[in-house]
């Protein structure tokens, strides 16, 4: 080992819940914290728009709104296509909170990592966390990590995870996860030639095997994404260049997007399955992001969601640390809560589709949904 740091709070990844948690332990409490993510942000990152909601949150975490020109675009409208072939449209201006962000997540999340630097946390970036260990129940955690081409060892007294779908520390704990679907998303980026074709809002179109969705992105790019289950995708080779294309012009309203559109800069695939995981209610770790719950991006339960819960289990950890562990206790309450919560708000908007009733991926949502009961332990 090469150096060694002791911490009181150690969370694992820098997205939005990460950085969320990092942010409100440093405003607000006097505790040694560090953040640990793998990535430089040097690839295209998904989950884009957001509603005017997150401004209140940015306040709380000391994040200026200035901070972010460059990185975002006012969102004004939001058209979908659900249910009928009508293109329905909802505009800002009718939110008492305003419009809401186009925001090109590369540069938001380095924004939200750089702020929370300057606000004190100890930033290791890239970091590869290569071994986690704790020698006994509450005692504080080992962790082995490979940063700037050392490897460190630190201790922390608690622990967030804020992995992301990998759900590094939940898996490593072998905490139960309820996994409701299969859905996937592939992804889509592309240079604008012509920009000013395309209007500031997102764009939601049903087909027979799932959904569009578009969204401009600062710098005159465009993300153009297909959500679905993942034996469809398959299925339909949509990963392939001709047969993207061919579906996507086969639409009503994307079509006019795609039309305009040569090949994509790049092409992704996430998998985007809906799932909630069991966290503990007395140990010194908890989770937030999508390594707590992940939710289909109908519910615009994304970027907001997971800062959302990164604060909230700022607070747990807290807490924790100064010996009250009945947060911890509603936390993992508000979790299950908020899934359930969820799966009723889904089963509501893809009942709303009966142009399909034969289709598999329209099947599949419209029989009795589950819940969460079965990993509470």
């Amino acid at each position: 080992m090469s150096s060694s740091r002791d911490y009181d709070v150690v969370i694992v990844g820098g997205g939005a819940a990460g950085t969320a948690a990092a942010l409100t332990l440093a405003r607000y409490t006097g505790l040694r914290v560090a953040l640990l993510e793998k990535q430089l942000f040097d690839d295209y990152r998904a989950g884009e728009t957001v509603s005017s909601s997150i401004f209140s949150m940015l306040d709380f975490l000391g994040v200026g709104r200035d901070l972010l020109d460059g990185a975002q675009l006012p969102a004004f409208s939001h058209a979908a296509a659900w249910g009928s072939a009508e293109l329905m449209s909802r505009d800002a201006v009718f939110s008492s909170h305003g419009h809401g962000l186009h925001l090109d997540r590369r540069q938001y999340d380095a924004i939200l990592l750089e702020q929370a630097r300057q606000a004190g946390v100890a930033l290791w970036r890239p970091a590869q966390l290569v071994q986690l260990a704790q020698p006994g129940h509450g005692e504080p955690w080992r962790l082995r990590v490979a940063a700037d081409g050392q490897d460190v060892a630190l201790t922390a007294r608690y622990l967030i995870d804020c992995s992301g779908k990998q759900a590094a520390i939940v898996r490593q704990r072998k905490r139960p996860i309820h996994t409701e679907d299969s859905l996937v998303a592939l992804y889509t980026y592309y240079q604008l030639q012509e920009p000013q074709f395309l209007p500031h809002r997102t764009l939601v179109e049903t087909t027979q095997h799932g959904w569009y969705y578009a969204a401009p992105l600062p710098g005159d790019r465009v993300a153009l994404a297909f959500i679905t289950d993942a034996d469809i995708l398959k299925r339909l080779r949509l990963k392939e260049a001709a047969p993207w294309r061919e579906a996507g012009m086969g639409t009503l309203h994307v079509r006019d997007i795609v039309a305009r559109l040569s090949a994509p800069d790049a092409v992704r695939h996430y998998a985007i399955h809906s799932r909630v995981a069991s966290l503990p209610a007395d140990e010194n770790w908890t989770a937030a992001g999508d390594a707590a719950a992940c939710f289909d991006p109908i519910s615009s339960l994304g970027i907001g969601q997971a800062m959302a819960s990164g604060i909230h289990a700022a607070r747990v950890a807290e807490a924790f640390l100064a010996g009250e562990h009945g947060m911890a206790s509603g936390y993992r309450r508000s979790v299950f809560a908020a899934f359930e919560t969820y799966l009723q708000m889904r089963r509501g908007f893809y009942g709303a589709e009966q142009r399909w009733p034969e289709a598999p991926f329209w099947q599949r949502r419209a029989g009795r949904q589950g819940a969460a009961g079965d990993v509470r332990a």
